[in-house]
């Protein structure tokens, strides 16, 4: 196991705590026990720093130990402890470049992390280099969002594409600042869709471009947003370019029903190709997520059938909901009939005479569970 804060594993204690929480929040946030998603657009704007930096150390720091205990935390510890003893931890980063703010290289930094039971906390692997947005709290440096604010790239292509993301983003907000003039937002609105699309373009920084666009197609993440949040109307060039990217690199995870949901109405054959081939490769893998019929769903409007509608959830199915999200994992939970879902797209194939073939799986990220990741 990794050193650090590894990712939580549910139990059964942290799920009812969970679900508990869930049902005594007032109004509208009585389902939104997770953070509410944040993609690097908001992290980069709410960050005072954001800094691509070595993590050197991670400690534990008891409730009565003074901030410069130096003990190392045990073999497989967590920011959360349910036996009644509750630790916060530090870590330590020394800085290799400053996207925002005024870190220098080789500046370290000290990074707090809260005690937190619900939300999934920011996660700091010592050996590792990690890309954290941070804020000052109360004269401490702690992290935005967070595990949406804390990225490991998997390769220089990723790390490029992440600082790419926040360049572009910062540039944006030191042009337009803090105007209010209705004109002026109107710009900034379109400089924020212009960012999502070029973001999503690449695979690192998918979701983050994606999410902004057509937040439902992330059903899992729009759940828990505590707004309704609405799809942007995107002009051909911009379709064109997500279908350029989708192409290049189609998507394995759920920025795949995402893109679709982008793309509905552009034809393009590569796209639908691309996507056969995407949806082949992820049934190989054995048990689908749930995202994985909404995907499914788009492929069928674009070939022109007509899915079944999507029913309205009851209170009763959302409730069950936020239990069954707690317990799946970042990946989000299985879907219910896995064999119904194999023979339907059997069938599709065999009328559609569709023998898509498999595509190369991905690099594994080296720590799961950040940024759109992140588990709910």
């Amino acid at each position: 196991m990794e050193a650090g804060l590894p990712m939580r594993r549910w139990s059964a204690r942290s799920l009812v705590v969970c679900g508990l929480i869930a049902l005594f929040l007032p109004g509208p946030w009585a389902y939104a026990f997770p953070i509410p998603p944040q993609t690097m657009w908001s992290l980069t704007h709410e960050a005072e720093w954001v800094v691509w930096a070595d993590v050197e150390e991670v400690r534990e720091v008891p409730a009565e130990a003074s901030p410069t205990d130096d003990r190392e935390p045990p073999e497989g510890a967590s920011a959360i402890r349910f036996d009644g003893i509750s630790l916060g931890f530090v870590a330590r980063l020394r800085v290799r470049e400053a996207w925002k703010g005024g870190a220098q290289e080789g500046e370290q930094l000290e990074v707090h992390l809260s005690d937190v039971i619900c939300p999934a906390p920011p996660r700091y692997v010592k050996g590792l280099a990690v890309i954290a947005f941070l804020a000052r709290e109360k004269g401490k440096w702690e992290t935005v969002a967070l595990s949406y604010g804390t990225r490991y790239p998997a390769s220089n292509a990723e790390l490029e594409a992440y600082r790419l993301a926040v360049t572009l983003a910062k540039d944006v907000e030191d042009r337009f600042g803090n105007e209010e003039a209705t004109s002026r937002s109107v710009e900034m609105e379109s400089a924020r869709v212009d960012w999502q699309v070029r973001v999503a373009a690449h695979p690192a920084t998918r979701w983050d471009g994606l999410y902004g666009l057509v937040p439902e197609a992330d059903d899992a993440r729009s759940f828990y947003g505590g707004r309704h949040m609405k799809a942007v109307r995107l002009s051909r060039a911009q379709r064109e370019a997500l279908a350029r990217g989708f192409v290049e690199a189609p998507p394995l995870d759920r920025s795949l029903p995402m893109m679709l949901m982008a793309l509905r109405g552009h034809a393009d054959e590569e796209v639908d190709q691309s996507a056969a081939r995407a949806l082949e490769t992820v049934l190989s893998q054995g048990k689908p997520r749930d995202w994985v019929s909404l995907a499914f769903n788009l492929l069928r409007e674009r070939h022109g059938e007509k899915p079944p509608p999507r029913k309205a959830p009851t209170p009763e199915d959302q409730m069950a909901r936020i239990f069954r999200d707690a317990a799946s994992g970042p990946s989000g939970p299985g879907i219910e009939d896995e064999d119904s879902l194999s023979r339907a797209w059997t069938r599709f194939k065999k009328r559609h005479r569709l023998k898509p073939a498999l595509l190369p799986l991905p690099v594994e990220p080296p720590v799961p569970g950040t940024g759109g990741d992140t588990p709910l």
